[in-house]
């Protein structure tokens, strides 16, 4: 009978073990998973042209979300267009160079911070910032092409802070194959 009573006593200390592993694993999960910050993601409108020698486009945005108590200062973003093709991109930005002061205001400035000509580098100009909970966006992107022959073209989006110098990827990206 001893080794009845043993073996409950070693089976009920094992549950105890096995249910305070179970509770320091659950409280490691909560402190070791990093909150998300900051949601990046696009919004795009295509217009394809069947008609000869004009060109086709898109029209898009580019939207970030604080997701957090923090203010964001330094937000820069890099939009890399990957293609072979001819294109052509404008948007709602002024250049770095630029000494106009009669230009309307904008939000984005761009510069040069790659030798990747794929790459399009903005920050935000006036030293503006990301409130809490707040959201800012890169509007009216439009990338256009010729529709004299086929077209393949992918953009991915990056934010980059003071606080995420390794950067944060869109949650979606802009992908077009068009023949």
């Amino acid at each position: 009978m001893n080794t009845h009573a043993e073996l409950r006593e070693k089976l009920l200390e094992l549950n105890n073990q096995t249910t305070n592993f179970i509770s320091e694993l659950k409280q490691q999960l909560v402190t070791d998973v990093p909150s998300l910050s900051l949601l990046s993601y696009f919004t795009h409108s295509i217009n394809l042209t069947g008609k000869e020698h004009e060109e086709s486009f898109l029209i898009g945005g580019f939207h970030i979300k604080n997701l957090s108590p923090n203010t964001f200062k330094n937000i820069y973003i890099c939009l890399k267009i990957d293609t072979e093709n001819q294109y052509h991109f404008s948007g709602k930005f002024r250049n770095m160079s630029s000494s106009n002061n009669n230009e309307m205001p904008v939000t984005w400035i761009r510069f040069d911070n790659s030798n990747d000509e794929k790459e399009i580098w903005f920050k935000l100009a006036d030293n503006k910032q990301l409130d809490p909970y707040e959201s800012i966006s890169f509007s009216d992107m439009q990338v256009t092409w010729g529709n004299d022959e086929a077209f393949t073209c992918s953009i991915v989006g990056f934010v980059y802070t003071e606080r995420e110098v390794d950067g944060i990827t869109s949650l979606n990206s802009i992908n077009l194959s068009i023949n």
